[in-house]
């Protein structure tokens, strides 16, 4: 294997501060020579995608081909700071491998809305339907079919190629083979996933299967571990001759709003790529927690010293609770609903619990970036006032904006609460010792699984109370506070109604 910072990006009139951003650590084997970098970077223009100097490299290593013109890296890790584009070189290679080569390609992503905002950026290069007069001809006339149903969204052209889109769940796309598997989001990708997608390119149509796994340093507190351990293994002794690893970030924390620093761990931002407007405003609305800037925006991984915080509920806890679709009653005595808004007011979860008398039922009917806007969830729940005895919304961003639009709209009298802290770790207990006792059912939901499974234990206030954080805890908080409505409220519209 070599293992060597690649060569300098070229210079080409770039101010001096932006001409030393090396990667950390490239890891690629000797074996094979030929690539197919030239064809990759003719095909992105097509597609209005340009190429820059550092995106080369994941390209050139992706596409380098043996002997027999099989892919000397079968396994591929890439791992950048956030605003650094990370999913640029990954949208190119998919979309070349299933247009220009006629291969079966999965992208994978956490949860559903990144999955969606993905989505979104591949109808800008395919259209959204075959025949779509808004994209472009010489490229949308090469499909054949275009799914959008709702977590069945997929491509199939004209030379065979596919690209399925499947949000990552304990049993996605079981039944289907691919030649390659793009996991974006990387970070978040657990044991049990893997073990379910990754055996889909067992009997890969081409016999040439290949694994791409992009993202930022797992968090600390994630229970997330395989891109971790690919890289493990790329900064070990032996890297398997099989693999790529190419990674750019710092090696302390130290001062992560010196910007002088950024330019030698974002190679977007060194080659001119990005703003640093853009990272400045992702920056300042982290400050206070350098950590959490360091990992995001300078790449920052933590020591393997460094031990994962164990996950609240955990997997196999969560999984006990799981029940068919088939088996939810067509209606329920009682409803709730819990609404949160991450930590960062990127994105937005509502949760419903419902209760027959029996062990309560969970659902998250949506988990969305805030980007949208709320005009949607406002109009959701004032519709269903007459059916959830309540409506619980905590979070610090939004969660005042929503719950007075819901007034304005005359929402019943009792139907918006807003938690007090002491209530917020209510819901948090509650749920926790729910999923213990089998005092809750719920059908499988992606994002709702994943934040279960590796949620972990966060201190709320100064009295020992606490709640549940890490990297994607929304759902499960906002299923707590859906519970806590549903177990507190004593306002009931006298009426049976339905989950969603």
């Amino acid at each position: 294997m070599e293992a060597t910072p690649s060569t300098a990006p070229s210079t080409r009139s770039r101010p001096e501060s932006r001409r030393r951003c090396l990667p950390r650590r490239h890891v690629s084997s000797p074996r094979g020579r030929a690539d197919l970098l030239d064809e990759v970077v003719d095909f992105a223009k097509l597609i209005g995608y340009g190429v820059g100097d550092w995106q080369e490299t994941p390209l050139r290593d992706w596409s380098r081909l043996d002997s027999r013109g099989k892919w000397v890296h079968r396994r591929c890790g890439l791992s950048v700071p956030r605003q650094a584009g990370k999913s640029h070189d990954a949208i190119i290679w998919a979309a070349f491998l299933v247009l220009e080569m006629g291969y079966s390609v999965l992208w994978t992503d956490h949860n559903y809305s990144t999955t969606c905002e993905m989505l979104a950026r591949f109808r800008k290069i395919f259209g959204k339907r075959v025949g779509d007069p808004d994209a472009h001809r010489a490229i949308n006339r090469r499909v054949s079919d275009a799914k959008s149903k709702t977590a069945q969204e997929s491509y199939e052209f004209a030379n065979g190629g596919v690209l399925c889109f499947s949000t990552r769940t304990d049993s996605a796309s079981l039944g289907y083979s691919f030649d390659v598997i793009i996991y974006d989001e990387a970070q978040l990708l657990t044991k049990s996933q893997a073990q379910t997608l990754n055996p889909t390119t067992t009997h890969a149509p081409h016999k040439n299967s290949q694994l791409v796994y992009v993202g930022t340093p797992t968090r600390a507190g994630c229970a997330a571990d395989r891109f971790k351990e690919l890289r493990e293994e790329a900064w070990g002794d032996e890297p398997g001759d099989d693999m790529c690893w190419l990674e750019y970030g710092v090696d302390e924390v130290g001062d992560p709003l010196d910007e002088s620093r950024w330019y030698l761990a974002n190679p977007s931002l060194a080659e001119g790529l990005v703003e640093v407007e853009d990272v400045r405003t992702g920056v300042m609305g982290m400050k206070g927690d350098d950590l959490a800037i360091a990992q995001e925006y300078l790449g920052y991984w933590l020591p393997p010293s460094v031990q994962t915080e164990s996950p609240l509920i955990g997997e196999d806890l969560w999984r006990s609770t799981l029940i068919p679709q088939d088996a939810v009653p067509a209606r329920f005595a009682k409803l709730a609903y819990g609404v949160k808004f991450s930590s960062d007011g990127g994105s937005v979860a509502l949760a419903v619990a419902a209760s027959d008398g029996m062990a309560a039922h969970i659902e998250l009917p949506f988990c969305e970036p805030t980007a949208r806007g709320t005009k949607w969830l406002v109009n959701w729940l004032a519709v269903r006032a007459n059916q959830a005895c309540s409506v619980v919304v905590d979070g610090k961003s939004g969660a005042g904006s929503l719950c007075d639009r819901l007034q304005e709209l005359g929402t019943p009298k009792g139907y918006v609460i807003r938690p007090t802290t002491d209530q917020a770790i209510t819901a948090a207990n509650l749920i926790f010792e729910a999923a213990g006792d089998g005092g809750i059912t719920h059908i499988e939901c992606p994002a709702l699984d994943l934040s279960a499974a590796t949620a972990t234990r966060r201190e709320i206030g100064k009295g020992g109370g606490w709640g549940f954080g890490g990297d994607n805890s929304t759902p499960i908080e906002a299923a707590g506070l859906a519970l806590l409505g549903l177990a507190t409220s004593k306002r009931n519209p006298k009426r049976k109604a339905r989950v969603t």
